[in-house]
């Protein structure tokens, strides 16, 4: 079985190198024949990779110790569900899990998108499978996770015991499924640069990948968060740490690229622009990668480090310089065919937000490596640490707040004198909060941040109401003189909204859930409350507004670890909670662990942690009160569900070719309908769209009938 796997990921390769091989003499040939040969190659990797990583987690349920991979990350009291997470515990099996999702992944993608986008297709195909390719070598040739031992011990090792915890069978998926899915965007706008397929088309296609990697990854982050806050016992969730930095880094630049993608998709700008976002937000992938594997950055969250970093570096450089060297090649092709209207437009607003979001990924990347970087220079590594980082987030966030309402008034193209009108209500919600907040809280950051965070929800609350107004019908049983009318047709212009219009107003969604994370991280960081305390049973002390009493502690055990509990009794505002930090001591490892015990409601959190304990029953405690951080977590499931709506499939009746042109027509009368678009804009702008929509559906007649005559 193990000979088996391990030569499935060698095929796995050959498969990749000759997909690429086929389709490249294909396309450069023109012959059909190689480039479906090609396509077909390339589905074989998913099916192969499968079969291995199959048979690898099958080890680790079944204890086969006589695979080393499997005795160092696992053991005979490891809980089942851990000894299937132990498939990405490690660096061997994290590798062939991302091979495997990759290849799955570009399975997926040839099978859709074959038929759908002939042009882009191939070449987009070579891209993924070299991407592939260079995984299932590292997996075959530098770290195989079916290395065996000649004589298999009777126990293995267990996984490390910080992994054992549900938000780490959920966090690295997350996070991979992020990374390999911005392959798919990063293949498709390198093969528009290569066959000179420039318009928006490729953002077409790939606009439901970005949408959903982009998620991905952004989920992937707050489970990590909630993993660190229930796991690591320091009482945050957010420690600026090399590997969080390296996951946030490409989220950042991807969000920039969500946001301009929309500009290219409506006025066909910012094209070059588009790319370069494309190639960092992948790039930046990598990187991360590379740091948090080849040791380079000293991480709490590194459980896996060995020689392959240098393969990651190779493979980075190769990445920029072909795709920055397409881009050069193609850069007068991608020029604007018209210069920004005005500033002052939702374009301008984008442009601005884009700035700001890779200012912000440029200033992480310099903390992150500026400890590399120092003892190049000065022979001594200098860490800057969390207040560096807060001290550029701070200002930077709250400049993307105000951002974000004043992008979801402005109208496109230009705004007018007019335009100043819908600052009435979004202005009237922030001096409100600001004046509430100057009084009952008095700290400036905080009051400045809230009043940011009133801005833009009540220009999102306000572009609801006005959407749903728009949409209200004039005749029928919910019309506004109806005797059914009013709320009643209110509700349905809303429920219009996320049928036909649920890519802006899932979006609108996100920005809400947004906000929502904002105010449980302002609170959270503002107004903690620590304590430590060394206590003997029955003693008491106040931590803010609790009164903590410590009443012993109890020992059991626990899977692969000795356990002991702290007995606390929190009281509060008239009730009463019984909390139980938890101290682990796991012998396989010689390793202590505590994890905290944590009473949550929405106003705040009670976190303790077990920090060390005498014999006679004295015992250390750390407890924090942090305010409103379940709050994050709720905005986190609203973020993902408001993603879920904006990437929900149109129900549009239109060909692949006429479905972005016809969505476009569709979103200008919206935005038309609802003030976002002037009678002379919407004017000008609708003939061309029209004229893309007449063009593409010849090109999709053509299509037909070639296809029909080659068939």
């Amino acid at each position: 079985m193990t000979a088996l796997a391990a030569a499935g990921v060698w095929i796995a390769l050959l498969s990749a190198v000759y997909a690429i091989g086929a389709l490249a003499y294909g396309l450069a040939a023109r012959k059909r024949t190689w480039i479906d040969s090609g396509m077909n190659a390339a589905v074989m990797p998913a099916v192969l990779l499968t079969v291995s990583s199959s048979i690898l987690v099958h080890a680790l349920v079944t204890h086969d110790f006589s695979l080393v991979y499997v005795a160092r990350n696992s053991s005979l009291e490891t809980p089942l569900l851990y000894r299937v997470s132990g498939l990405w515990g490690g660096q061997a099996g994290s590798l062939l899990f991302w091979t495997w999702m990759m290849a799955v992944l570009a399975a997926v993608v040839v099978y859709r998108h074959r038929r759908a986008d002939p042009e882009l297709m191939p070449a987009a195909a070579i891209v993924l499978m070299a991407i592939l390719a260079f995984f299932a070598f590292i997996v075959a040739a530098v770290e195989s996770p079916f290395r065996t031992l000649p004589f298999p011990p009777t126990d293995g090792r267990g996984l490390n015991p910080l992994l054992e915890d549900p938000g780490m069978v959920i966090h690295p998926p997350l996070l991979y499924l992020g990374y390999v899915g911005f392959a798919v965007p990063f293949a498709f706008a390198l093969a528009a640069l290569a066959t000179g397929r420039l318009d928006p088309e490729w953002l077409a296609a790939t606009r439901r990948w970005a949408l959903l990697s982009w998620a991905a990854l952004g989920a992937g982050l707050l489970v990590g968060g909630w993993w660190a806050y229930r796991t690591l016992g320091w009482g945050g969730y957010w420690g600026w740490d090399p590997v969080e930095n390296a996951a946030l880094m490409p989220w950042l630049v991807a969000t920039a690229y969500v946001h301009s993608a929309i500009i290219q998709e409506r006025r066909g700008l910012f094209a070059a622009w588009n790319v370069t976002l494309v190639i960092l937000t992948f790039a930046l992938a990598f990187l991360g990668t590379f740091l948090t594997r080849s040791g380079l950055v000293v991480s709490v969250h590194t459980f896996a480090q060995s020689e392959i970093g240098a393969y990651f570096l190779a493979l980075l450089a190769v990445l920029l310089l072909g795709s920055f060297g397409l881009l050069a090649w193609r850069w007068d092709d991608l020029r604007d065919p018209a210069p920004l209207d005005s500033l002052a437009s939702r374009e301008g607003a984008f442009l601005f937000n884009n700035v700001l979001f890779l200012g912000f990924a440029f200033a992480v990347l310099v903390g992150t490596l500026f400890p590399i970087l120092s003892e190049a220079v000065r022979g001594v590594q200098i860490f800057v640490g969390p207040p560096y980082f807060r001290q550029i987030s701070a200002p930077i966030g709250i400049a993307l707040l105000v951002l974000m309402g004043v992008g979801v008034l402005l109208p496109w193209r230009r705004a007018t004198v007019r335009t100043l009108v819908q600052f009435r209500f979004p202005l009237f919600v922030t001096l409100c909060t600001s004046v509430a907040a100057a009084v009952l809280l008095r700290r400036p950051g905080v009051v400045l941040a809230l009043a940011a965070v009133a801005f833009a929800l009540g220009a999102t609350l306000q572009e609801y109401h006005r959407g749903a107004k728009s949409t209200v019908p004039p005749r029928g049983r919910f019309a506004p003189d109806s005797p059914t009318g009013g709320v009643g047709a209110y509700l349905l212009g809303l429920a219009h909204l996320f049928v036909h219009q649920r890519r802006r107003y899932g979006g609108y969604l996100v920005h809400l859930a947004t906000l929502v994370i904002v105010v449980g991280v302002v609170a959270s960081h503002a107004y903690v409350r620590e304590r430590e305390v060394t206590v003997r049973p029955g003693e008491s002390f106040r931590v803010g507004s609790y009164t903590v009493t410590y009443h012993g502690l109890r020992r059991g055990t626990a899977p692969n670890a000795t356990a002991t509990w702290g007995l606390l009794e929190v009281r509060g505002g008239g009730r009463a909670w019984t909390v139980e930090p938890l101290r682990l001591f796991y012998p396989k490892w010689n390793q202590p662990v505590s994890r905290p015990g944590i009473r949550s409601t929405l106003q705040d959190d009670v976190y303790a942690v077990l920090a060390a304990f005498e014999p006679d029953g004295r015992a250390t405690l750390r407890v924090w009160v942090n305010p409103m951080v379940r709050w994050i977590w709720i905005g986190g499931i609203a973020f993902l569900l408001g993603t879920a709506v904006a990437a929900w499939p149109d129900r549009l009746r239109a060909g692949t070719r006429t479905r972005w042109p016809l969505q476009t027509l569709r979103d200008l009368e919206a935005d038309w309908r609802t003030g976002k678009l002037s009678q002379r804009d919407y004017e000008q702008t609708v003939p061309q769209a029209q004229r893309h929509l007449l063009r593409a559906a010849e090109e999709e007649r053509a299509g037909a009938s070639a296809q029909k005559e080659g068939g």
